[in-house]
């Protein structure tokens, strides 16, 4: 690994010579002739590590390997996924008893997720002017065995 930093120091030695010269020789007669002989060094520079084999790359061995804990990110997602479900589905409902002429002051949704993805609807929480024709409605909507619920009391 040595090689390769010496090599790393050399080119960019080499490079801010290079850029020192083409500086002081812009302008002059000499530009095209120096910068030829310049490219021709820094050729030189960056080829001889390679040629005279000081330049072995070698990658450091990683002691053991890290796992990646992605629990909490799959909680945080799973919660997310959870509530925005919750809140589209009572967005739904809210608007299909606002159709209904039923005025609803609160939808609560509880939503389960499982590991497959599939989504149940535990029950439904809700405040409204009719509760009887809400949670009948809501029934209807989400299916007779979901568990609607008086908010009020």
């Amino acid at each position: 690994m040595e090689g390769f930093q010496g090599a790393v120091k050399a080119i960019c030695i080499a490079s801010a010579a290079v850029c020192l010269i083409e500086s002081l020789t812009a302008g002059t007669r000499m530009q095209k002739q120096m910068k030829f002989l310049l490219d021709l060094v820094m050729a030189v520079v960056i080829i001889s590590p390679f040629i005279s084999g000081t330049a072995a790359f070698e990658m450091p061995e990683v002691s053991g390997s890290r796992s990646v804990d992605t629990s909490y990110s799959m909680q945080l997602y799973n919660r997310t996924l959870s509530r925005k479900t919750a809140q589209n589905i009572g967005d739904v409902l809210y608007s299909q008893l606002s159709a209904a002429g039923i005025n609803c002051e609160k939808i609560d949704v509880e939503v389960n997720i499982s590991p497959d993805g599939s989504i149940s609807i535990s029950k439904v929480i809700v405040i409204a002017d009719d509760n009887d024709s809400a949670a009948d409605i809501i029934k209807n909507c989400l299916g007779d065995d979901t568990e609607v619920i008086n908010g009020d009391t």
